[in-house]
């Protein structure tokens, strides 16, 4: 019996080889990648200017690691990668809709200041005109030759 199984003993040894090999040791980059993202993220500042993409990002990071302890590594690999863009998605939009408040922050001092100055702007200055002319050029004088 023993040397009629010699044969698929190779075999054999190949088929567990190749089913440890399929089961990755650790999970795809991105999840952890992910993970550190959404913790290192500032939870007061996405809640409030990207509140929908973060808890997307949430609920990506969680199904990518259910996933991943499910042994579907396909899946939470995807799954990690697209939480990894949601995260990056709503730190962008947190960034710009700040950027948004700080330009009308300086508008509105800018537009106090110039009421402080009585003015809206140079032309209601009525001194001097803007800096940028409209490319018209000031006419000299004629410099005397000596004849």
């Amino acid at each position: 019996m023993l040397r009629a199984c010699r044969p698929l003993l190779p075999v054999l040894l190949l088929a567990g080889l190749a089913a440890c090999s399929s089961t990755p040791d650790a999970p795809p980059p991105s999840l952890p990648a992910a993970r550190a993202a959404l913790d290192g993220a500032d939870p007061q500042i996405l809640n409030r200017y990207a509140p929908v993409e973060m808890r997307a990002a949430q609920d990506e990071v969680a199904a990518a690691e259910a996933a991943w302890r499910a042994e579907d590594y396909a899946r939470s690999r995807r799954l990690s990668e697209q939480a990894l863009a949601t995260v990056r998605l709503a730190q962008s939009k947190a960034q710009a809709a700040q950027a948004e408040e700080a330009r009308e922050d300086v508008a509105r001092t800018i537009n106090a200041l110039q009421a402080e100055v009585g003015g809206t702007g140079p032309s209601s200055a009525g001194s001097m005109p803007p800096p940028a002319a409209t490319g018209s050029t000031v006419p000299l004088s004629p410099v005397p030759t000596g004849d």
